[in-house]
């Protein structure tokens, strides 16, 4: 059975997300409980999410990746949360960057801040977008070159995947996975889950919420009871062997072979 964080919390999280809402959605609870226990939290976003909007005046636009970088320091704001680092990637462009070099940039960040914990997407990105995949995988390698911490995907649950297949369907959250469909997880592969308690979903709404651009528009289509609960709980498990091995973007880099069930002292 691997080691769970059921009741202890890491000292330093570092939460490293393609846009801004990732962290909301997937970590708003661990990041408030970390927080409140006067542990440290960094995010770091890589895009600024300007091409988040149908709004052809905004779409792609300066002024739209102002805003939504104000709407993720107010987010992050909300949980406690005061170290907030966002790069300078083009938004549905991560696909153009060099990987080499966007992997030496988070590497340089993990090994200078030395987290205990990172999280991110897992290979599957949740919904399937290309950033969220890429940038799975820029961090895995970028840890595995710094051989320090755990790391952590945010997953969801066979349960979770299919009381919410009609919304999930309805919304057409999973489109961008074509024919795999959602990618979920049997509870046993769980290592770390944030369930949380009312007064805990009130702050992830708040959260979320500072995210108008994004998230009011898909509130309204939900239903405020449905979409307040959605992401009730949060879900991380860690790497299999074969993902923390190597990165199948770029050649492999000779690093210190690690094991994955290891836990950061």
């Amino acid at each position: 059975m691997p080691t769970r964080y059921d009741t202890d919390l890491p000292h330093h999280l570092m939460g490293i997300w393609p846009h801004p809402d990732d962290e909301a959605y997937l970590s708003a609870g661990l990041m408030a409980r970390m927080a409140d226990a006067g542990r440290r939290v960094t995010v770091l976003t890589l895009t600024r999410g300007e091409k988040g909007t149908s709004d052809p005046a905004d779409f792609d636009q300066p002024h739209f990746a102002a805003r939504r970088e104000r709407e993720l320091r107010a987010s992050l704001a909300e949980l406690g949360v005061d170290d907030v680092r966002v790069l300078d990637y083009r938004d549905g462009e991560c696909d153009l960057v060099d990987n080499e070099i966007a992997i030496a940039g988070i590497t340089e960040q993990i090994d200078a801040l030395r987290p205990d914990m990172v999280i991110t997407f897992g290979p599957d990105g949740i919904t399937g977008h290309r950033d969220h995949r890429i940038v799975s995988a820029w961090v895995t390698e970028a840890w595995r070159r710094v051989g320090h911490g755990e790391l952590l995907y945010a997953t969801m649950t066979d349960q979770f995947v299919s009381r919410h297949a009609g919304l999930h369907e309805r919304i057409g959250l999973f489109t961008e996975r074509a024919d795999d469909g959602p990618a979920s997880y049997p509870t046993d592969q769980i290592v770390l889950t944030c369930d949380l308690s009312d007064g805990e979903l009130d702050r992830k709404r708040r959260a979320l919420g500072q995210h108008a651009s994004q998230t009011r528009p898909l509130a309204a289509l939900l239903g405020e009871d449905t979409y307040r609960t959605w992401w009730r709980t949060e879900w991380f498990r860690r790497p299999t062997p074969e993902e923390a091995a190597t990165c199948v973007l770029c050649p492999p880099v000779a690093v210190a072979s690690r094991d994955v069930d290891d836990v950061a002292a």
